[in-house]
């Protein structure tokens, strides 16, 4: 079955205490813009309350948060049946703690307190979204900077689940990346370099737990990951296998999958491109691609993004459009929309940058 659809979806004030925006393609040239003043400085680095590294006891104490608005409309058709709706949503809303003690641990905690949806903008504690303590190794048999650690993870499978939430391009993730984008994990994860290429190395839990750590009781799965420079850009390689019944799979909703994910540069645009590939429990085939050029409008000030995805199955109900926005407007009118073998969208959007990733407004619109 063939349907349109058109979502235009736009996002508040990105906020966040760490991290800034940093780019080396050709852009306009532009006159110096005004200073935003130390408000910025302040937003980067306010949530640093201690550091020390002489302290052999407690070396460092960070506060963090994320604060993601969102509004959207949708206009579609399905089978005949035109509808069209809109609604605002409190996408995400975390606060967290991070501390480095004893010269080689690192313990964080991070909450989220969106608790409504659609429409909704509820706020109140609903589970931790990463918590979890890591070991500093070292160097160890060859390689360098080897950590260790063990709690609640995010399973950073393909190239843009791997970017944070404060840094991707686009308003929401692609159809693709949410089918494979496992929710949050418990288990061990082993991050190391060698030779420079970064390696991560995971073994999780099939079983969900919606507040913290989970048990050990259903199966497992086993998460590898690389990431290497090759032709003047960056090359990232993820492959996981669940190995887990389907009634036991709470988590990942899949066999196994494999992405790899390219970026670089191309004629003064940034542009990414992946392709995933993987099986469902029920032995069906998913996989598609995501290319994604962007490119700065303005230096560090305004970005311009545009994404293709097209991803098919071999079964005949397993893809959908974004729940977000679009299945949830199309509800809004008694309209119910299938499920298919073939998606393909389009986004162009543009992000302005308040304060780097610290602070910036999206839009962006999307053709399904």
């Amino acid at each position: 079955m063939k349907h349109k659809l058109i979502q235009a979806i736009g996002a508040g004030f990105v906020a966040a205490t760490s991290g800034a925006f940093a780019g080396d393609v050709t852009v306009i040239p532009v006159s110096e813009p005004e200073p935003c003043g130390d408000w910025c400085d302040t937003l980067k680095n306010i949530g640093t309350v201690y550091k020390d590294k002489e302290n052999p006891f407690i070396q460092e104490v960070k506060f963090f948060g994320r604060a993601h608005y969102q509004w959207g409309h949708t206009d579609g058709e399905i089978g005949g049946a035109d509808f069209d709706g809109n609604g605002d949503e409190l996408r995400r809303l975390r606060f967290g703690t991070s501390v480095k003690f004893l010269n080689a641990f690192k313990l964080t905690a991070r909450a989220n307190y969106e608790n409504g949806g659609f429409r909704d903008t509820s706020i109140r504690y609903s589970g931790f979204d990463e918590l979890n303590l890591e070991y500093d190794i070292g160097d160890v048999a060859g390689f360098e900077d080897v950590t260790v650690g063990y709690g609640r993870y995010k399973v950073a499978f393909g190239g843009e689940e791997s970017s944070s939430s404060k840094k991707i391009k686009t308003v929401e993730r692609s159809n693709l990346n949410n089918f494979y984008a496992p929710d949050r994990a418990t288990g061990v994860k082993i991050e190391a370099e060698k030779n420079d290429i970064d390696f991560t190395l995971g073994v999780f839990s099939s079983e969900e737990d919606e507040e913290a750590l989970a048990g050990w009781d259903g199966g497992i799965a086993y998460f590898a990951g690389m990431a290497l420079e090759v032709a003047d850009g960056d090359l990232s390689l993820d492959v996981l296998y669940n190995d887990s019944a389907e009634a036991e799979d709470d988590v990942f909703g899949y066999e196994w999958a494999a992405s790899a994910t390219y970026e670089t540069e191309v004629g003064g645009f940034d542009l990414f491109t992946n392709a995933t590939y993987g099986e469902t429990h029920a032995g069906d085939n998913v996989y598609g691609i995501v290319i994604m050029p962007s490119k700065e409008l303005i230096e560090d000030k305004l970005e311009a993004v545009v994404r293709y995805q097209w991803a098919r199955s071999s079964g005949a109900d397993l893809l959908r459009p974004q729940s977000r926005n679009t299945r949830n407007a199309a509800g809004l009118d008694g309209v119910n929309i299938p499920r298919g073998d073939e998606h393909h969208s389009i986004y162009g959007g543009l992000n302005y940058f308040v304060c780097g990733h610290n602070a910036k407004l999206m839009t962006g619109v999307e053709f399904e």
